[in-house]
């Protein structure tokens, strides 16, 4: 904003990288769309202009906008540590954004330097919500992922927490097969993976506090390959 009007009798010239810019013409303040180093020759009714490449007549205008994200569980399923490596990348030229990453409304992180990833570890199955913003305030961008794994008990009183036992982040293979058994080998259930999983009974009739065993097969999501998993949970009422 130069402070001046082409209504006094000023007449304006604008350059971005010292191309001059035409749509600005005769304008005395312009809001610019793009970054770069912006320049303008201001000449009064008296002819008098001001000298090219004063300091008083550039500002860089430095770019931050939204991130564009990607994420990935970079372990495997089942293993016993999870961990989801993000990054947050940008369309603009000439910027200056720089990334925070929370996971699920958790305190902001960042690496020292910040180079626009973030690796969250030991993280818990199921799903989470990532959210990454720009730390000049220029917006923010969440993201979904589901880490596969299983939950190792289940409550079945009907309180709303925890009343069925399925797989996590297998909805997307409905081709997955898991069987549940008691703790003598007896068949229970065949599990569907895109169903709302075990409610604890057999027959009809509900099962005792106990441990369980599963098996799983299932498509490793990092690598595709088929892979057979078993483990145990708990049943508490």
């Amino acid at each position: 904003d130069t402070g001046l009007s082409a209504a006094d009798g000023y007449t304006f010239v604008w350059y971005l990288d010292g191309v001059e810019q035409p749509q600005y013409a005769d304008m005395g303040s312009i809001t610019p769309t793009e970054g770069g180093t912006y320049s303008v020759v201001v000449t009064s009714a008296q002819g008098c202009s001001t000298i090219v490449g004063d300091p008083n007549t550039v500002t860089v205008v430095e770019v931050s906008e939204p991130p564009v994200l990607s994420a990935e569980v970079t372990t495997l399923a089942f293993a016993d540590q999870h961990d989801i490596l993000v990054t947050a990348t940008t369309t603009a030229t000439n910027t200056i954004a720089q990334y925070e990453f929370s996971l699920d409304g958790g305190p902001w992180e960042s690496n020292t330097p910040n180079d626009g990833t973030y690796t969250f570890t030991d993280v818990a199955a199921g799903e989470h919500i990532i959210t990454v913003r720009d730390v000049n305030g220029c917006g923010e961008a969440s993201i979904t992922m589901t880490v596969m794994d299983y939950p190792h008990y289940f409550t079945p009183n009907d309180d709303g927490y925890h009343d069925t036992w399925n797989i996590y982040g297998i909805k997307d293979q409905p081709d997955a097969v898991i069987y549940i058994f008691d703790r003598y080998g007896k068949l229970l259930k065949q599990l569907s993976p895109t169903g709302e999983g075990w409610n604890g009974t057999y027959n009809g009739n509900p099962m005792p506090n106990s441990t369980y065993w599963f098996t799983v097969d299932y498509r490793e999501p990092n690598t595709d390959q088929k892979k057979t998993f078993k483990a145990h949970f708990a049943l508490k009422r």
